[in-house]
Formats: C-alpha cells, structure tokens, sequence
C-alpha cells in the first residue's frame, strides 16, 4: 500500500512538473510575438477608381498606418513617370486598421488612359501601391433639341462653354442649363461628389447628377448662387420675381410648363404632357441633390434655383414635371443641388 502511495505520488508531481514547463513555453511564446501597437511602415493598396467622366474621376486607396502618422497622395500621369501628385482627402490617418482614402481629379483630357497609384509615407517608411489604370469617357457632345423654329443667340461662360439664348417677352435667358465649373471671376467653384461633404458644405459647390451625367447640366447648392459670381458678366440668376414673370409671359402657373420643356421624349420620360418648348426655353429634367446628399428624379422633373431667400435656410426654386404642364413654386433646402438659367441683366 505505501508502494503505491510513493508511485502514485511521484506521478502527481509529474504532472504538476509537466504543466509548468507547458505553462512556461506558453508565455515564452506569447512574450516573442508582437503586440498590435508595435509601430511599423504604412501598407498601401491602391483601390479602383470611380465616377469616371470625361474629365474627372475619383481615385481611391486602402491604407494601414500600422500605429504612426501618415500621410497619403495619389500619383497619375499617361504613363509611370506619375509626375501629378495630389494629397488624399484627409490625407492623414493613424490607427492599425486599413482606411480608404480618396481623392477626385479634374482637368483630365477625354478619352484618355492614365496610370495611378497611391503612396503611404509614414517616420519608419514609404509604401507604394501597385499600378493601375483607367480611361476618360469620349468628349461630351450635347443632343438638345432645341425649337427650331426660333432664332437663338449665343453666349459664352468663363470655361469657354457656349449656351443659346432665347428672347421671351422683355427677358432674354439661357436656352439651357449652366455648367461652369468657375465663377466669373476666375475662381473654381469646388466640385464635391461624396454624400457626406456635400451635406457638411456651407460655401458654394458643384456636382453632376449621379457623379457622371454631364446631359443636363450642373447641379449647384444655393451657395454658389448667392456668391453674385455664379453666371457669365453681364448675366444674373434670376430672382422669384423675374422666374414669375417668365411664368406670366408663357402662360401662367398651370400651363407654362407645356412652352418652356424640350418637346419629345429624348431626355424626359414619357409621355412629357403637352410639352412645345414654343417659348424657346428648352427646359431640361436635371433632377436634385438632396441637401443629405443623394440624387433624385433626373429625367422626370427638372429644378431651378431663384437668387430669393424664402428664410435662413431656405431658397425658392421652381420645379417642371414630365407628367403634368404646371409650373411649381417650391422652397428648396440651401444645402440642395439644383439646375440654374442665367438672365440677361
């Protein structure tokens, strides 16, 4: 009985040997490896791009600052020698997580591939992300159908763009939407197309419906209305009083819808009721960018901003609809993205 008593013991401390050796290893192991705050060199990934026009896209990144500030651009050219270099928006970041950064570009030439790539730079490194291409849309080239019947003028913004412009009773308007991208003064107006910015924004900007469509012009925030330098020298966004006496001369409220649309179904979903365009107007369905950001109704209204508060943080618009020959009087969040006509001064 002691026999086996002494074995059974010697057993026991065995055991108890063995677990702390295991134990041991355990934490010798867990001690080598290393710890999620260990700084390191960025990692750099460069993502596709999008909202790819003839003249912009957005580029995008993913990048892990492994625990040390960094700092992110994108490079891009025709070729690899990348000799554009613009920084991310934000172009900083910490943490150990990847984090997408983007940036949007402009002034590309349609119908042309560039190269780009996204680069991480941190105090313990630089890391570049592999190559990566895309191609501009083809030149944008306008398919209005404007009344051709009527004599039209023309006129030029600061960009170069040209617009027909229409005589109706003593006004003289643009026969289609603005679509400049700088105030008459020379400075760019920001072109914004994430959901979040947009909303955030209190100073004027600019965005194409859907981030690509250039058919109807540019939708701009009640912000680059009010900068008084939105239309070409000479012109003006047109007050609600002078909207209301363009309503008065093609017919009033309820029916002056049916003068002032582009006749057919080419750009407005059908059936387009009772639309002429006999004023010469050629009121395009542009759509509209929620002050949150998001867009609606593009081929089935069409919105235009006034230069008149309705209050603090509000401005009237007028609204045309494929369904029915009204033209609406509405109050529009300042936030929002609408269409805009310049009037002669």
């Amino acid at each position: 009985m002691k026999e086996r008593f002494k074995y059974f013991l010697v057993f026991l401390l065995t055991l108890v040997l063995a677990a702390g050796t295991i134990t041991s290893c355990k934490k010798d192991d867990a001690d080598d490896e290393p710890t999620n705050t260990t700084p390191a060199a960025p990692s750099a990934l460069t993502d596709t791009v999008s909202y790819i026009s003839h003249t912009w896209t957005t580029l995008n990144g993913l990048i892990n600052a492994n625990n040390l500030a960094t700092t992110v651009t994108f490079e891009y050219d025709t070729t690899t020698a990348y000799s554009n270099s613009v920084p991310a928006d934000p172009d900083t970041l910490t943490g150990r997580t990847s984090t997408k950064r983007s940036v949007e570009i402009t002034d590309l030439t349609p119908n042309t591939t560039y190269h780009y790539r996204v680069k991480a730079v941190n105090s313990l490194g630089t890391s570049y992300g592999s190559d990566r291409t895309f191609t501009t849309l083809k030149e944008f080239s306008s398919d209005i159908v404007f009344n051709p019947d009527l004599v039209y003028e023309e006129l030029t913004d600061i960009d170069g763009n040209t617009y027909k412009t229409i005589r109706i009773g003593t006004q003289i308007w643009m026969a289609e939407n603005l679509h400049t991208g700088r105030y008459n003064d020379g400075t760019e107006i920001p072109q914004v197309s994430y959901t979040s910015k947009w909303s955030a924004l209190s100073t004027g900007a600019l965005c194409w419906y859907d981030n690509v469509n250039l058919t109807y012009g540019a939708l701009y925030n009640w912000f680059a209305v009010s900068s008084g330098k939105l239309c070409p020298s000479g012109w003006h966004v047109p007050s609600d009083e002078e909207w209301t006496t363009l309503t008065t001369n093609t017919g009033g409220i309820e029916t002056a819808g049916n003068k002032l649309k582009e006749k057919g179904t080419l750009h407005w979903t059908s059936p387009n009721t009772g639309a002429t365009n006999s004023s010469g107007f050629t009121a395009l369905p542009g759509g509209y960018r929620y002050s949150y950001g998001t867009y609606n109704a593009g081929k089935r209204y069409g919105f235009w901003w006034t230069s008149t508060e309705s209050n603090s943080l509000n401005a009237y618009a007028r609204d045309l609809y494929y369904g029915y020959a009204y033209i609406d009087k509405i109050s529009s969040d300042k936030k929002s993205g609408a269409s805009v006509r310049c009037v002669k001064d």
